[in-house]
């Protein structure tokens, strides 16, 4: 099966707004005796420390869905394969936690609908928005619910480019939420919220002008500035090469930014100079946003 990598919070919308990227996990899953998973590619060296067993994200995950179906499900050996850089806020730990619950809904006959593989995912990852999107794919808004998250899709500007700055080092998502305020005041929380609502108006009428007002926050983005050196300079570059705003993707340390598709591969190159000016080694990428969420591949 394959899950799309994703970015989260794009400025205002933390912890709710999320795009999924062409950045795929892959994981084969053949019947075993106990649980076990090899990962190759992306996140298979041991520094990264990828549990193996049945701590794995993707063994836990399909355990909670078999638990949430009432169901017994057999052990499997689980082959990984990811494109998803891991640590850098682009949603690899998401994309285990929904393969784990696509999977073993689909090895179980699919007893849970997808608000169901929504509610037990979250559950896992702690908060819904890289999960879904990682499920639903193209742009996703999730919203707490009483029975679980509700998410919505909504199709992204087909002109628009995605571009990351990659760092070549990662960031822990612990370390990245440790330094969130435990309160904030009133006047940032009604900042985000008319900065959120017009950044998915802005989504809705391709309406770059308005995006490029909308994509700020003062939720999470000013207290993870400083674990990120030269964020603010990054940013700057890509609004300056052209992008209609750029932010931190999820946690961080990668950055993302929205542009029109002729100035795109000009904005990725000026955010890795920019991160390079400051002694930070980082890729730039061009994607489009992925329209396809998770998918089960039968063989």
């Amino acid at each position: 099966m394959r899950v799309p990598g994703s970015s989260a919070n794009l400025g205002p919308g933390f912890d709710s707004f999320a795009i999924a990227l062409p950045l795929l996990a892959e994981y084969d899953l053949r019947p075993a005796r106990s649980w076990s998973v090899d990962v190759e590619g992306d996140g298979s060296g041991t520094e990264n420390g990828i549990p193996s067993g049945d701590d794995n994200l993707f063994v836990v995950s399909a355990r909670a869905a078999a638990k949430a179906a009432a169901e017994t499900l057999g052990a499997y050996h689980v082959t990984q394969r990811s494109a998803i850089p891991v640590g850098r806020g682009l949603g690899s730990s998401a994309a285990a936690i929904v393969g784990g619950v696509v999977a073993a809904n689909a090895l179980m006959g699919e007893p849970l609908d997808r608000r169901s593989l929504l509610r037990v995912a979250s559950e896992v990852e702690g908060h819904a928005d890289n999960v879904a999107a990682a499920l639903y794919g193209a742009f996703t808004v999730a919203l707490p619910g009483d029975d679980g998250p509700v998410a919505t899709r909504i199709a992204f500007p087909r002109a628009w480019r995605i571009c990351l700055l990659i760092p070549r080092e990662p960031l822990a998502t612990e370390k990245a939420r440790a330094v969130l305020p435990a309160s904030v005041s009133r006047a940032d929380a009604v900042f985000n919220l008319a900065h959120a609502a017009a950044l998915l108006a802005a989504v809705l009428r391709s309406d770059g002008a308005l995006l490029s007002i909308a994509m700020v926050d003062r939720l999470h983005q000013p207290a993870r500035a400083h674990l990120v050196t030269g964020l603010e300079d990054i940013i700057a570059a890509a609004r300056g090469a052209g992008a209609f705003g750029a932010a931190l993707s999820g946690a961080g340390p990668s950055v993302v930014a929205f542009a029109p598709a002729r100035l795109a591969d000009r904005v990725a190159a000026a955010m890795e100079e920019s991160a390079q000016a400051v002694g930070t080694m980082a890729r730039g990428r061009v994607v489009r946003v992925r329209a396809a969420g998770a998918q089960v591949r039968r063989s």
